[in-house]
């Protein structure tokens, strides 16, 4: 039996920052005259569904939340005029990148597993942007200030971090709570 953190995601409210979780894993901002909207590709159904849930337990879902993308499904928010400020602290310009004052919470860290975290052979993979990328930099440091300090990864496959050691393991399922519906053999377990 897993005993989750008193500081993990089960039991922190959930809140519009965690949505860097999403940014961190691959994510965009749209805008609109009602606001703005943050989306992410994920390959399965039980992600995208999952994702779906987060974005109404934060006020921010919509009827279309899940449609069809080349590469799976994509995930999105409605457009909302909440999420204008979080927008604009990823972006500069025409760019996006992560704000100076990032700090991912354990709502944050649960939504970038479920958006792009996978079982690897040594470890647990959380997939992100290029290595050299800021979004991939930063994510490496929010995950050391976790406690969860991850190896850079850029070859065979999708560049990412991976997670090592039974301790760090246990860290990353204490932080993230129980497993959504679908998630199977694709959601960290403690050893």
């Amino acid at each position: 039996m897993t005993q989750f953190s008193l500081f993990g995601a089960a039991v922190a409210e959930p809140t519009l920052d965690d949505l860097d979780g999403v940014l961190l894993a691959g994510g965009h901002w749209a805008r609109s005259a009602a606001g703005a909207r943050l989306s992410v590709v994920v390959a399965e159904r039980w992600r995208a569904d999952a994702l779906a849930a987060a974005f109404a337990a934060r006020g921010v879902g919509c009827p279309d939340t899940v449609v069809s993308a080349t590469g799976g499904f994509a995930a999105r928010t409605a457009f909302h005029a909440d999420l204008v400020d979080a927008a604009a602290r990823w972006t500069r310009g025409a760019n996006e990148g992560p704000p100076a004052s990032l700090v991912l919470t354990p709502g944050g860290l649960r939504l970038w597993v479920i958006a792009a975290g996978q079982p690897d052979d040594v470890g647990y993979l959380l997939a992100s942007a290029d290595p050299d990328d800021a979004v991939h930099l930063a994510g490496g440091a929010q995950l050391a200030r976790l406690g969860l300090a991850a190896v850079s990864i850029s070859s065979r496959g999708a560049p990412g971090w991976r997670v090592t050691s039974v301790k760090r393991i246990r860290r990353l399922v204490e932080l993230l709570g129980e497993a959504p519906p679908g998630a199977g053999q694709t959601w960290p377990r403690a050893r």
